[in-house]
């Protein structure tokens, strides 16, 4: 059964032909779309901003629903998939550490605790997901989560439908940067380089198991963890970073 699931999860992956990201911008938005040309490869089709309305309810997304309803009709009317970052002042981020002995199913409710006393909320008002860290000391498991109001993250469900869009993922906009960045055709140079509109991303790059020919192979970046980090902290504080953090959003239908 569980071979199969996985088959069916690569299936589904290896069937999108367009990804969408909608990442914050100073009250704005950028909305990124990524076509997949060929199997292990997704470029740019859209990066763009929409602007919010001069002094607008920062509660009103009227405004947003009316943006992503035009592009949505551009794109060719279908109901797309949309992958989002919310904005900092919305959400709470941290870590735990738990015994490294104690079973997943037990983390949940630990995490819930610990998202609505950061929200100062009751633990059913609060939304939020959490990952283990990839690295541990073997006696200890840290698990980073985030989480939001629900009742905000209802607001924005709301304006995704009402545009004929479906909410598909919500994460953090360090997530979605990292994501981008790793998987730029040719590295953090690229970040510099290349104007985003001209971006490509590897597939293969995001842990996917496609083929990879020798051609690709000389396309692989060689960044260090170090190098990717950097060029980060320096694209996020520029107009650059929520074009990246878009298209990383987009990047996740194929993870």
């Amino acid at each position: 059964m569980q071979a199969w699931v996985q088959w069916w999860q690569r299936w589904a992956r290896g069937s999108v032909r367009h990804a969408w990201g909608l990442a914050p911008l100073d009250g704005a938005w950028v909305l990124g779309g990524l076509t997949r040309p060929i199997h292990n490869l997704a470029k740019v089709q859209t990066l763009v901003a929409l602007p919010a309305p001069a002094d607008v309810d920062a509660s009103d997304l009227s405004w947003l629903s009316q943006h992503l309803r035009q592009h949505g009709r551009l794109g060719g009317g279908a109901r797309h998939r949309l992958n989002m970052a919310l904005p900092l002042a919305l959400i709470q981020q941290g870590y735990i550490d738990f015994p490294a002995d104690l079973p997943e199913e037990d983390w949940v409710y630990e995490v819930q605790l610990e998202v609505a006393q950061a929200l100062q909320l009751e633990p059913d008002a609060v939304n939020f997901d959490f990952e283990p860290a990839p690295l541990t000391d073997g006696l200890v498991q840290r698990v980073h989560w985030m989480g939001c109001a629900q009742a905000r993250m209802a607001d924005f469900k709301s304006c995704t439908r009402a545009a004929g869009w479906r909410l598909a993922a919500v994460e953090s906009e360090l997530q979605a940067a990292q994501r981008g960045a790793r998987a730029l055709r040719g590295g953090v140079a690229s970040l510099w380089t290349q104007a985003p509109q001209d971006w490509q991303f590897r597939l293969d790059r995001l842990g996917g198991p496609v083929a990879r020919s020798e051609h690709d192979a000389a396309q692989v970046s060689v960044d260090s963890e170090a190098d990717i980090e950097e060029a980060l902290r320096q694209v996020m504080a520029t107009p650059g970073g929520p074009r990246l953090v878009a298209a990383g959003l987009a990047l996740k239908a194929w993870q």
